[in-house]
């Protein structure tokens, strides 16, 4: 049976670019596959997803326009979770300078305040910036269901940890060192853990849903080799009132 959105994928998937035509094919087959979300409210996505095709909108414009009423929807995740989240920034050199612009400092400046022997101190330097970017407002987040207060991706190379988490490398500039930032943070009581869908996380083709027996989310490692891990979404954080640690990883020889 077609699902309703079927024709307007289609026909944006005619002319996007191959990124984009990618992006949009893989949507087009997990969007059905939806799961740990109220019907009601799927079903209200899927109308207005139509709806702004229907007046004009490409599905790429109408997914944002869309996700922006619909983001962290996902049901409430009831199973036991953690103490402490494990959030992961890919790509060290963006990170400093998204930081510089946000606090008026050079690069140069940032990379001194940051010290393994005296993490609080970067944390107060940080602190009023939030977990993720303000124009996102989802924060992803992994944890280890094995061992719950276990840092999930403890003795694993940048690389390793990219790929589980399921990020592609595009951001990196070609014979640039793999490197991440990975924070450590409190489940802060009276903030809802929800089950991530796909508006979540917008507009990326690495994204699966969660199996409808499963007891929260999870990645899908691009490398076979490598466990998924477990990962919920939350609204957004400041750094300050949650941070426990925060460590920059950094692989040694180049991405060719």
């Amino acid at each position: 049976m077609k699902f309703p959105l079927d024709d307007h994928i289609d026909e944006y998937i005619k002319e996007a670019d191959d990124t984009d035509k990618t992006v949009a094919q893989h949507l087009k087959e997990i969007i059905p596959r939806t799961t740990h979300l109220n019907q009601e409210t799927f079903k209200e996505i899927i109308e207005e997803l139509k709806k702004e095709m229907d007046n004009g909108e490409n599905f790429k414009n109408a997914l944002q326009r869309v996700r922006n009423k619909f983001i962290l929807t996902g049901n409430a995740i009831e199973a036991e979770l953690p103490g402490l989240f494990t959030r992961i920034i890919v790509n060290v050199r963006l990170f400093l300078s998204y930081l510089s612009k946000q606090l008026g400092m050079k690069v140069k400046e940032i990379e001194r305040r940051i010290d393994a022997n005296d993490v609080n101190r970067f944390i107060r330097l940080i602190g009023h910036l939030e977990l993720a970017p303000p124009d996102n407002n989802v924060v992803f987040a992994a944890f280890d269901e094995q061992d719950m207060e276990n840092d999930p991706f403890s003795n694993h190379k940048a690389k390793d940890i990219i790929s589980m988490i399921g990020k592609v490398r595009s951001s990196f500039n070609k014979g640039e060192p793999l490197s991440l930032v990975k924070i450590r943070y409190k489940n802060k009581p009276g903030i809802e853990k929800k089950f991530p869908i796909f508006l979540d996380a917008g507009w990326y083709d690495k994204f699966y849903p969660a199996k409808k027996n499963d007891k929260y989310g999870r990645t899908k490692s691009l490398d076979p080799s490598l466990k998924n891990v477990a990962e919920i979404v939350h609204q957004n954080l400041t750094i300050f009132e949650v941070a426990e640690d925060i460590r920059f990883l950094e692989d040694k020889g180049r991405e060719t």
